[in-house]
């Protein structure tokens, strides 16, 4: 557990995607104490409305019992990262749109950080804020960021459009809307996929 981001990894790589609600994993609403989640690397994601704490008791329960913990905590606060970690996490999530010193105080204070980029349509009808900002925080943060849809085809579309400098400056763990992972090619610096528990309960 708490490996970091530096750590070896296997191409291929997965991360079992729940939702926290409470004490619960969505989907399955299974308990964060269960059993079958040492034998997991659990992404998680905690929705919070703006102000709302983190949820510590929970994050150090999922720190003990999963394997390893990939948690996107929805934050632009670097101390939100630091409790995190603190209470087990192994990769912690930052939003890309956070203030510069926000995103070099997380990198400088771990290299367990992660920058998410949650993408929508309008980001690919209109891509160069985005892409802009990726190029700039490439020569300033660590290589590792998360790719998330919420909408099935977005990802694919967007991948393909990608500009190869930009693609080559980072490790990629992907996030698809579909919960599966797709077939993307130019795949070489993809770190791992992020997908749908129930997939990975059923084998349990």
């Amino acid at each position: 557990m708490n490996t970091t981001a530096n750590a070896p990894f296997m191409l291929d790589s997965k991360w079992s995607r729940f939702v926290l609600s409470g004490d619960r994993l969505l989907p399955s609403e299974i308990s964060i104490s269960d059993g079958r989640l040492s034998q997991l690397n659990v992404m998680l994601e905690i929705r919070r409305k703006e102000g709302q704490t983190l949820p510590i008791s929970a994050l150090k329960t999922l720190g003990r019992n999963c394997s390893q913990l990939l948690v996107d905590p929805h934050t632009d606060n670097h101390q939100d990262l630091i409790d995190c970690i603190m209470m087990g996490s192994s990769l912690v999530c930052i939003d890309h749109r956070a203030q510069f010193k926000e995103l070099q105080s997380a990198h400088a204070t771990s290299q367990n950080i992660v920058v998410k980029l949650e993408l929508n349509s309008e980001m690919l009808e209109n891509p160069e804020d985005h892409l802009s900002r990726l190029k700039t925080l490439s020569d300033m943060v660590g290589d590792l960021i998360m790719v998330k849809t919420r909408q099935p085809g977005i990802l694919e579309e967007w991948w393909i459009d990608l500009p190869r400098s930009i693609r080559s400056s980072w490790r990629w763990i992907m996030v698809p809307a579909e919960g599966e992972k797709l077939p993307l090619k130019n795949s070489s610096r993809i770190h791992s996929w992020a997908l749908s528990g129930d997939l990975f309960l059923s084998d349990q």
